[in-house]
């Protein structure tokens, strides 16, 4: 699978670094994901589907410092494993026919201090957090949000419109009170 990965990758300089990466991170991934999924095959699958899509996405993210590389596999390897076993539970997210309200826009959120907007999102649902996460801190469009997340680029807009939403509420109700 390494192979698979490392053909993804384009410089020579950054494939070392890949498999540096790989070398370091693979039982913590593995042991994060056995948490999560209980089953060795399971655990091994998603472990290299996390590394296929850091791979992917190497060009980008190949350049973070330690901890924050560190903190990137820890959320992708957590979808990746939510995703195996949603798969094989058979339990799917349906929110299609979710309504949407009204979303304020994202300079209205401005407004706030970065402790009460941390706190709000440290609230929020996993897929939501996930979603902002990759798309507002780490920069991925929403075409590699939706890859790394394993969901349609529909649902990676969906689940930022919704996450704003509720941040939005959330804060404005702080402030109120």
């Amino acid at each position: 699978m390494l192979a698979i990965c490392l053909a993804l990758i384009n410089d020579d300089e950054d494939k070392k670094s890949f498999e540096q990466l790989v070398k370091k991170f693979e039982k913590k991934l593995y042991t994060e994901s056995f948490k999560i999924l209980r089953s060795h095959e399971l655990a091994e699958e998603a472990v290299w589907e996390t590394f296929y899509r850091i791979a992917d996405n190497f060009h980008k993210i190949h350049n973070l410092p330690v901890y924050k590389m560190e903190a990137y596999l820890i959320i992708t390897i957590r979808n990746a494993s939510y995703r195996l076993y949603n798969k094989e539970k058979k339990h799917f997210y349906n929110d299609i026919h979710e309504e949407m309200r009204d979303i304020p826009s994202a300079d209205e959120f401005n407004d706030y201090n970065v402790a009460d907007l941390s706190k709000a999102i440290s609230e929020l649902e996993e897929k939501y957090k996930v979603a902002i996460t990759y798309f507002y801190y780490y920069g991925h469009n929403a075409d590699e949000t939706a890859k790394l997340m394993g969901v349609s680029r529909n649902a990676v807009y969906k689940y930022l419109r919704k996450a704003e939403q509720i941040l939005f509420e959330k804060l404005r109700g702080d402030i109120s009170e």
